[in-house]
């Protein structure tokens, strides 16, 4: 999970960063933005959802190598 967190974290700071630039010196298109918006936004998704999955399953086996849960 800590290396999901740290790419989501990295994701999010990269598009603050852009999106300040955007603000104040109007570096990009609209369009380019809305676009780098749409792929931080999908990126930031997918990245913490396969994290999220990838934790439950390692948890979840090692429960049942422990023996704390069956299969």
């Amino acid at each position: 999970m800590r290396t999901g967190a740290i790419t989501c974290l990295g994701i999010f700071v990269a598009w603050v960063f852009v999106a300040l630039l955007q603000l104040w010196f109007d570096l990009l298109s609209g369009e380019i933005f809305w676009k780098l918006t749409v792929t931080a936004g999908a990126l930031f998704v997918v990245v913490l959802g396969v994290s999220l999955v990838r934790r439950e399953y390692i948890e979840e086996k090692k429960m049942k190598d422990n023996g704390y849960i069956d299969s």
